[in-house]
């Protein structure tokens, strides 16, 4: 059996350069994602970790990425 896949969709009206820095500096994700930090060096093959307290809320693997226009990750 496959694992089901899923795209998600969002438009955002902002430059592609504000929308890749809301996405990768760490002092405003925590802002943004239930005080979470997302750590990572974005690039390609690298581990993702959403971070909270110390503690590792989630995994994902950084698939693809073209700075600031495209960052795609798949969860581990």
């Amino acid at each position: 059996m496959s694992k089901p896949e899923f795209a998600y969709v969002t438009y955002i009206r902002t430059t592609p350069e504000k929308l890749w820095h809301a996405l990768t500096d760490a002092d405003f994700t925590r802002r943004y994602w239930m005080d979470c930090t997302l750590r990572s060096d974005w690039t390609a093959g690298s581990a993702m970790t959403m971070e909270r307290d110390g503690e590792i809320k989630n995994r994902c693997t950084i698939v693809e990425t073209d700075p600031p226009r495209r960052l795609a990750y798949d969860w581990v």
